[in-house]
C-alpha cells in the first residue's frame, strides 16, 4: 500500500488545475495508479434520482458501462447507502465508491483493484469525496457534468430552473435537508433555496403561476429577489414585502407565485415560518404528523395590495429527529387515471412512515416523489417539488 504523500489527495485536487475540467476521469485514473485500479467509471445520479449515468462511453479494453439503476445495482446500493462496497470476481475485486460532498450525494465511482483491505477501502472513501469536488468545480467550466445527468432531453425552462437551485442535499450541525422537483427534463416554476449563515437555516420555497418558459423566467426574478433580501439582512416578513414589489416589476400581464419562507435555529430547534398563499409545512415526529397550525396564510407574493402578502408568522419548537416537509400543491394534486388525488392525507401518512424507518433524508424524498409519480402514473399535471429537512440536536454531524 503506497504512503500517504504517495497517494494524496491534495496532489490529485493540484493536478487538476492543470488538466482539462473535462478530464476527470482521466485525472482520477491518475491518481489510482498507486492502488494498481482499473476500468475507472464515474457514475452521476440523473435528475429524477432514478438511475446512475456513466462516463466514459468505452473503457480501454472496448466494454462499453451500462447505465446502472439506482434500485437493483450495486452502484444504486452505495449510491443509496454512502457507503463503499465491494465484491471479489475473476481474481479480482469491484470496488463502487460514494461520490458526494456532505451530504449531497452526486454519484459512484466504480473501479478494480487487485486487492481490496482496511487501507485500500479508505483512500476509495477519501477518492470519492475528491471526485465529488472534481465534479462540483468542472461543472463551472464545461458542460459535461451536466449533460452526464440527462437521461432524456430537457427543455427551456427546465434547463433555466435546474440552474436556479442550490445543491440537492446539505448538512451540518446535525441537520439535513433534500429536495427533488419532478417532472425533471420539463419542471418550470416550481423552485427552492436555502442557506445556513451563523446557525441559521434560511429556507423559501416558489410556485410560481403557470407552465413553461415564463414561468421559469418569473420563478428566476422571485429567487433573485429574495436572495438579495435574504442577504440583506431582511426579517421573513420584509422579505416577503421585498419580494412582492419585485413580482410586480415582471414584464407583462399580472403575475404570482405563491411561497413559503422558513427559518430554522439548529442548535435549539426553532423554527419560524409564514405562508404567501402556500400549503402550510408538515412536522413529523416519532413517525405522527403534527396537526395543521392554524394560522391565517398571506396572499401570493404579486397579488393584492402592494405590501399585504405576509400571513401569521408561525412558530415552533422542534425536538430532536423531528422532519418538516415542504411541498407545493403540485404532491397532493397529482391524480391518477381515475382522477383520485394523492392528497394531503395520503402525503402524511408516507411521510410518517418513511420518516419512523430512520432512512437518509435523500432517500425519503426520493421515495416520497416516486410514490407521488407512481400514483399519477408518471402523468403530473404540475409541478411537484419537495424539501425535507430533519433536525438532530447537532447528534448527527457529519
Amino acid at each position: 500500500m503506497p504512503d500517504r504523500d504517495q497517494r494524496s489527495i491534495g496532489r490529485l485536487l493540484l493536478s487538476q488545475q492543470n488538466a482539462a475540467p473535462d478530464a476527470i476521469v482521466e485525472t482520477l485514473m491518475v491518481a489510482t495508479a498507486p492502488v494498481g485500479a482499473t476500468d475507472l467509471v464515474l457514475y452521476l445520479i440523473d435528475y429524477e434520482h432514478t438511475v446512475l449515468m456513466p462516463h466514459p462511453d468505452v473503457l480501454p479494453h472496448g466494454q462499453r458501462p451500462e447505465v446502472a439503476t439506482v434500485d437493483g445495482s450495486m452502484a444504486g446500493r452505495a449510491f443509496q447507502s454512502a457507503t463503499v462496497l465491494a465484491a471479489q470476481r475473476d481474481g479480482a475485486w469491484q470496488v463502487w465508491v460514494p461520490v458526494r460532498e456532505r451530504a449531497n450525494k452526486l454519484g459512484v465511482l466504480a473501479l478494480t483493484v487487485p486487492v481490496f483491505d482496511e487501507g485500500v477501502e479508505d483512500f476509495c472513501t477519501e477518492l470519492g469525496n475528491a471526485a465529488a469536488y472534481l465534479v462540483m468545480a468542472s461543472a463551472h467550466y464545461t458542460d459535461l457534468p451536466h449533460l452526464m445527468r440527462r437521461h432524456k432531453d430537457m427543455d427551456l425552462a427546465a434547463e433555466m430552473q435546474w440552474s436556479l437551485l442550490p445543491p440537492l442535499s446539505f448538512s451540518s450541525a446535525g441537520t439535513t435537508i433534500a429536495g427533488l422537483l419532478e417532472p425533471a427534463y420539463e419542471v418550470g416554476g416550481d423552485c427552492f433555496d436555502y442557506a445556513l449563515n451563523a446557525g441559521t437555516l434560511d429556507i423559501a420555497m416558489f410556485d410560481a403561476m403557470g407552465h413553461g418558459l415564463t414561468s421559469s423566467v418569473l420563478a428566476s426574478l422571485v429567487v433573485g429577489a429574495y436572495r438579495h433580501a435574504r442577504r440583506d439582512g431582511q426579517t421573513l416578513a420584509e422579505i416577503a414585502i421585498s419580494t412582492d414589489a419585485a413580482t410586480r416589476t415582471f414584464p407583462g400581464p399580472p403575475t404570482f407565485a405563491t411561497a413559503l419562507l422558513a427559518r430554522l435555529r439548529l442548535d435549539t430547534g426553532h423554527l419560524t415560518w409564514l405562508s404567501c398563499g402556500h400549503p402550510q409545512p408538515i412536522i413529523v415526529r416519532s413517525g405522527h404528523t403534527l396537526a395543521p397550525v392554524d394560522a391565517a396564510p398571506g396572499v401570493p407574493i404579486g397579488l393584492g395590495a402592494l405590501g399585504s402578502v405576509t400571513g401569521t408568522l408561525v412558530e415552533a419548537s422542534l425536538e430532536p429527529g423531528d422532519g418538516i416537509l415542504i411541498y407545493t400543491d403540485g404532491v397532493t394534486d397529482a391524480q391518477d387515471p381515475d382522477g383520485e388525488y394523492f392528497g394531503e392525507e395520503r402525503l402524511r401518512d408516507l411521510l410518517g412512515r418513511e420518516h419512523q424507518s430512520g432512512g437518509p433524508p435523500q432517500e425519503v424524498i426520493r421515495r416520497l416523489v416516486r410514490s407521488a409519480l407512481d400514483h399519477a402514473q408518471v402523468r403530473l399535471r404540475d409541478d411537484a417539488t419537495m424539501l425535507y429537512i430533519r433536525w438532530n440536536a447537532d447528534t448527527d454531524r457529519d
